[in-house]
């Protein structure tokens, strides 16, 4: 086992901690609850702000209305939440965040989505 001394002298076991400071990180991460929240990443790239704003989400729905539940990257069914709604990310075709028109947005299935496969430009 490693132990790792903490600031108040006491040994205790070595926990994973958060890449840009010495807290404890969420499950299934490697950073803190503040350095993986939106203000963090926001405040990091200021261009995420386009995300939030009102034509986007009105775009991102039309887009996967449009979609019909498939990703249109691999054709494959969209993953469903128990409400109903489906589980997609969607990707500006042009790599613009501020272009929010349905045309310019591609709905993908998160493996799509995260690089495994990539989306068409």
């Amino acid at each position: 086992m490693i132990f790792r001394q903490s600031q108040s002298g006491a040994l205790r076991l070595n926990t994973p901690t958060c890449r840009w400071c010495a807290h404890p990180v969420a499950p299934g991460t490697d950073l803190c609850e503040y350095h993986g929240s939106e203000a963090f990443r926001l405040a990091r790239n200021p261009g995420r702000a386009g995300y939030r704003s009102p034509a986007y989400g009105r775009a991102r729905r039309a887009a996967i209305k449009r979609a019909a539940g498939k990703c249109e990257v691999c054709g494959e069914l969209l993953p469903r939440k128990l409400n109903g709604d489906v589980i997609c990310q969607t990707h500006h075709r042009d790599s613009d965040s501020t272009h929010n028109v349905a045309s310019n947005l591609q709905v993908c299935c998160l493996r799509c989505h995260d690089g495994s496969r990539k989306p068409a430009v």
